[in-house]
């Protein structure tokens, strides 16, 4: 199997910026860095190796499909991905559960 290169776009990015404060919570919740740190390489690992299996089709939203996995600093974690022209899986998207 070949792993794909994956990239992370700026809607991300401005997502997790929503999600997230710049800075872990006085409560010891993460910042977006730590996210950055701990959660996103799994989740590149992840998309790299098997988009398809990995993933499940956004049913309004086709080609874009997303990753649904539990989380290291966080419950749940939904990443939203496509496949470009040139066989670069593009992450666009992102939900956290943190309940």
């Amino acid at each position: 199997m070949t792993r794909r290169q994956v990239q992370v776009g700026q809607p991300f990015f401005d997502r997790l910026d929503e999600l997230l404060p710049a800075e872990r919570t006085s409560k010891g919740g993460p910042s977006a860095t730590d996210f950055l740190l701990h959660e996103v390489p799994t989740i590149v690992d992840l998309l790299a190796e098997d988009f398809v299996g990995s993933t499940l089709p956004v049913e309004d939203a086709p080609p874009v499909r997303v990753l649904i996995t539990s989380g290291i600093l966080v419950r749940v974690v939904a990443v939203y991905a496509h496949l470009r022209v040139d066989d670069v899986i593009e992450v666009i998207y992102l939900d956290i559960d943190q309940t």
